[in-house]
């Protein structure tokens, strides 16, 4: 019979070592949703698991403008982050109350699509993930984390240990398309953060989509079709419009890829209309 070594670091430095230590070999768990999923399912057998709930990576904190999430923060304390509103919005339509209570932010950003939706407003956000090895510590935007995986270099020896948020400015949106209200995977996700200035021209714009590709992805077309414009139906059709034409997505058993790329578009649309309301009622 198979047996699984089982790891428990109690801290972040036990961690790295052990990782540096068994390589690829070593199966890093977070909450356990994603790995226990492949389990039941037959389709992954761990010689080496290394659980990090007692490694000390679930604190938040504000730090300089910022807000440091600890990796193994769960999602239900993320659904209380309201400083964070959009991506604590996203948080609290995750899975059911079992799955929130044990998955963690550090744990869903390897989660592929039609799941992993905590990255989309850590996009919109300009989030930045912290990774340590024994090489070092560093920090990278999360595109460049998202843009690498799989195959990124810096994954095979690297742990993330932390997401660095920024206070948001502006205003900002999260909407999901599922086929139920919650607790489902996503047909579509977007989330926008948008900056405004006092004649309703967009000084800054990011928008992320989730389920539009196999990993949550910017729709840089789509942001540079509102910078430096009013925030009008004509700038919200051409942004909406881009965004259709930058997505890239699967067809599974959800929906066909026509269907997500319509409602990427759609749903943008929605956003920034929500945007343009927010701002009118606020004048």
């Amino acid at each position: 019979m198979t047996t699984t070594d089982f790891f428990i670091p109690c801290s972040v430095n036990e961690a790295v070592d052990l990782l540096s230590e068994h390589g690829e070999e070593l199966v890093v768990m977070g909450g356990g949703t994603i790995m226990m999923y492949l389990v039941n399912e037959g389709r992954l057998f761990p010689r080496k698991v290394m659980s990090l709930r007692r490694s000390g990576m679930d604190e938040v904190r504000a730090v300089d403008g910022h807000v440091e999430i600890g990796a193994g923060v769960t999602i239900a304390r993320i659904a209380q982050l309201d400083a964070l509103s959009i991506l604590a919005q996203a948080a609290r339509i995750l899975g059911g109350p079992a799955v929130r209570n044990m998955a963690t932010i550090g744990g869903n950003l390897f989660a592929h699509a039609p799941y992993g939706d905590l990255g989309v407003p850590l996009l919109a956000l300009d989030a930045r993930i912290e990774l340590r090895s024994k090489r070092g510590q560093r920090t990278i935007p999360l595109e460049q984390f998202f843009a690498g995986h799989p195959g990124g270099e810096y994954l095979a020896a690297e742990l993330v240990t932390a997401l660095h948020v920024p206070l948001p400015q502006g205003h900002g949106v999260y909407l999901k398309l599922g086929r139920r209200h919650a607790n489902t995977p996503s047909v579509v996700a977007v989330a926008a953060q948008i900056t405004l200035d006092d004649n309703n021209v967009c000084r800054a714009a990011r928008i992320a989509l989730g389920a539009a590709s196999p990993r949550p992805m910017r729709a840089v077309r789509a942001e540079a079709a509102l910078v430096g414009e009013r925030l009008d139906d004509a700038s919200i059709t051409a942004a909406a419009e881009a965004a259709m034409s930058e997505s890239d997505p699967a067809t599974d058993a959800l929906a066909s890829a026509w269907y997500r790329r319509r409602m990427a578009g759609l749903y943008v649309r929605k956003a920034l209309e929500q945007v343009a309301h927010a701002r009118s009622g606020a004048q």
